[in-house]
C-alpha cells in the first residue's frame, strides 16, 4: 500500500488500527481528525517513538547502541581549562627564579658565598717575600719607611696607606704608590705633618693583581712606637668571600682566589642582576588580562 492509499483510507476511517500504531505519522494525523480520545477507546494505543541508533562495526569491543559525541564546546573549555593550569605553573616557576636569583646576588653581596659554601682555596703563600715599616716623628712631621724584599723582578706592587691622628680619629691622609721592582729589594716612605698624638698608620702590600700580599701597621704616643707586620696570604679566601660575576669567566675555575672580592660593596654587575631577578620576580607575579 502507497502513502496515498494510506492517506485515503485514514480519512475514510478505514485503516487498521494497528497500522496506526505503526506509523507515528498517521497516528498524529488521525488525532488531529478524530481526537485523542476517540483513538483511545478505539484501543488505539501511542506509537513508540522511534529511536535512531548508530550500528557498531562487528570488529569493535563496544556494545553500545548509541554513540553520543563530546560537545564541542566542552572540548574548548577542558583544553582552556588546561592552558591555564599550565600559564599558571609557568609563572610559579618564573617567580621562583626571581625570588631565587634576588636571593643569591644579595646574599653574595652582604656576606659572601664563599662564606655559605666553601668554593674558593688559597694559594699558595707568595715564596718568602718580606714587607717591613719603620715609623719615625721629628716635630710635627711623621714618616712612614717601607721595604719590601724577595721581590720578584719586574713585577708590579702596590703599597697603600691609611695615616691618622688623635687615636685613629682623626684621618690625616690616605693614598697608595706603585712601584716596579728592579730588584729584589726596594723601599719607599711618606711624610705627613700631624698635631695630635697618638699618630697612627696601617698599609698593606698589593700584587699587580691587586690581591693582599702582606700588611703592615704601627703606632706613636709619646716618643715610644710599635709596628707590627702579618702576612695574609693565607686568609685571602677568608677575607674575600663575595664571588666576582664580571670575572668569573676569566678563570677556569672556581677555586682561584682571583674570582673573589670583598664584601659590603657590589660592583655594576650585581645591580644589574638585582635589576633582572626583581623583574622576572614581578613578571612571575603580573597576570595575563583577559
Amino acid at each position: 500500500m502507497n502513502e496515498a492509499e494510506r492517506l485515503r483510507d485514514l480519512l475514510d476511517g478505514s485503516m487498521d488500527p494497528s497500522e496506526l500504531e505503526i506509523y507515528n505519522e498517521y497516528y498524529k494525523l488521525a488525532e488531529r481528525i478524530y481526537g485523542r480520545e476517540a483513538l483511545d477507546e478505539m484501543g488505539i494505543s501511542t506509537p513508540i517513538p522511534e529511536v535512531n541508533t548508530i550500528e557498531q562495526n562487528g570488529s569493535s569491543e563496544f556494545t553500545h547502541d548509541v554513540i553520543l559525541p563530546t560537545p564541542k564546546d566542552k572540548e574548548k573549555d577542558e583544553v582552556s581549562n588546561i592552558d591555564k593550569k599550565s600559564k599558571n605553573k609557568r609563572r610559579k616557576y618564573v617567580f621562583l627564579v626571581g625570588i631565587l636569583g634576588l636571593i643569591i646576588v644579595s646574599a653574595n653581596i652582604i656576606v659572601g658565598i664563599n662564606s655559605i659554601v666553601d668554593l674558593c682555596e688559597d694559594e699558595e703563600p707568595l715564596g718568602e717575600i718580606e714587607f717591613r715599616s719603620i715609623l719615625q716623628v721629628n716635630g710635627n712631621t711623621m714618616t712612614v719607611f717601607w721595604t719590601v724584599e724577595n721581590a720578584t723582578i719586574n713585577e708590579t706592587y702596590t703599597i697603600a696607606w691609611d695615616i691618622s691622628q688623635n687615636g685613629s680619629q682623626e684621618l690625616v691622609e690616605s693614598d697608595q704608590i706603585v712601584l716596579k721592582a728592579n730588584n729584589n729589594t726596594f723601599t719607599t716612605l711618606r711624610s705627613v705633618t700631624v698635631q695630635t698624638e697618638p699618630y697612627a698608620y696601617s698599609s698593606k702590600l698589593l700584587d699587580q693583581n691587586g690581591t693582599i700580599i702582606a700588611t703592615e701597621s704601627g703606632s706613636y704616643d709619646s716618643s715610644e712606637s710599635s709596628t707590627l707586620g702579618t702576612l695574609e696570604s693565607s686568609k685571602l679566601c677568608e677575607d674575600n668571600p663575595r664571588l666576582k660575576w664580571n670575572e668569573i669567566m676569566n678563570y677556569q675555575e672556581l677555586d682561584d682566589v682571583k674570582a673573589w672580592g670583598q664584601t659590603g660593596d657590589g660592583e655594576i654587575i650585581d645591580g644589574m642582576l638585582l635589576m633582572i631577578f626583581a623583574f622576572i620576580s614581578l613578571f612571575g607575579l603580573t597576570k595575563k588580562k583577559k
